[in-house]
């Protein structure tokens, strides 16, 4: 089963801000990232519930993620009919609580 994905307004700094962190260390594996977070989200979007539930946020049916070969960068998501909704890609390390609590 193959699903769909939909990108918050958040979704293309977080993947900047992971992109410009990384090619500070490694041009190559900067690249590589963004096409894994990429690849992830047609993951999940063809296995949605995958990952761990997030209630502590307070968003209801959110879940997290790793990008593939990137561990400490979560994605977070939400499942919606026919399709997930990509809402957040998080370095690990950052306040997600701060991050996460303040969304609507």
């Amino acid at each position: 089963m193959s699903g769909s994905y939909q990108e918050s307004e958040y979704v293309f700094c977080d993947l900047q801000d992971g992109y410009r962190y990384l090619r500070r260390y490694d041009q190559a594996k900067a690249e590589a990232f963004l096409q894994s977070a990429y690849d992830t989200f047609e993951f999940l979007a063809a296995n949605p519930g995958l990952g761990r539930s997030r209630p502590e946020f307070g968003h209801a049916g959110l879940r997290s993620w790793q990008v593939k070969e990137f561990r400490r960068f979560l994605i977070f998501y939400r499942e919606a009919p026919g399709e997930i909704q990509v809402w957040r890609v998080l370095h690990g390390t950052r306040d997600l609580e701060q991050i996460l609590g303040r969304m609507e």
